[in-house]
């Protein structure tokens, strides 16, 4: 099985290089980069790995305005943040414990020339700014007990300024803990032949 995981993880690694740079020339996103190389431990987050080409298909299911923002939490080198400026969010942001990444995506947004899209430096473990933010994306960049300590920082947020929230998540592997200890409840799931490309959206909603 550990062989089968490699080969595959190898397979989608060079059909992400071809398509990226077909998607975004110059740019650099498909490459993964372990949590050593990028500056942090297994204990404060996963490796990078780029969101799928799928997020424009999920995101369509929402009627997004100017009026909505996005945060990326654990954004790596920011290929979701640059799939959801396709969308006319007033903002999209992100962050990630690494600021190599971060400075990674932040040149290929300029690279794209993207507007109102920013990558920064944060821990997830311990940022609360998400009082600004109704949509907030991951992909399955935090170990549990940093998912967790997000999660929790964001329902603080949504108690102190009630509003409705949608989180996106892909290969979403804590989706027992979102929908069964947290006020979040799953609204759609975009099925892939293997988790790792399974998106689930949840929904938020005060009172």
């Amino acid at each position: 099985m550990h062989h089968i995981k490699i080969m595959l993880s190898r397979l989608w690694q060079c059909a992400d290089r071809t398509r990226d740079r077909l998607l975004f020339p110059g740019c650099d996103f498909a490459a993964w980069v372990t949590q050593e190389a990028a500056g942090f431990t297994p204990e404060q987050g996963n490796q990078y790995q780029p969101s799928t080409n799928a997020l424009p298909q999920v995101l369509r299911r929402f009627p997004i305005t100017s009026g909505d923002r996005i945060l990326d939490v654990g954004c790596g080198k920011g290929k979701a943040m640059a799939l959801m400026r396709r969308f006319p969010f007033g903002q999209v942001a992100g962050f990630d414990i690494s600021p190599a990444l971060a400075d990674v995506a932040n040149r290929n947004f300029r690279q794209l020339k993207l507007r109102d899209c920013h990558a920064f430096q944060a821990d997830a473990a311990t940022f609360t700014g998400y009082d600004d933010y109704n949509y907030l994306y991951f992909y399955n960049s935090l170990p549990k007990p940093v998912f967790r300590e997000a999660v929790g920082h964001l329902e603080e947020s949504l108690a102190r300024r009630p509003r409705c929230c949608r989180l996106i998540y892909l290969n979403p592997v804590y989706h027992d803990f979102l929908v069964g200890d947290t006020a979040f409840r799953e609204i759609f799931r975009r099925r892939s032949w293997s988790s790792w490309f399974t998106y689930v959206c949840y929904e938020y909603r005060p009172g």
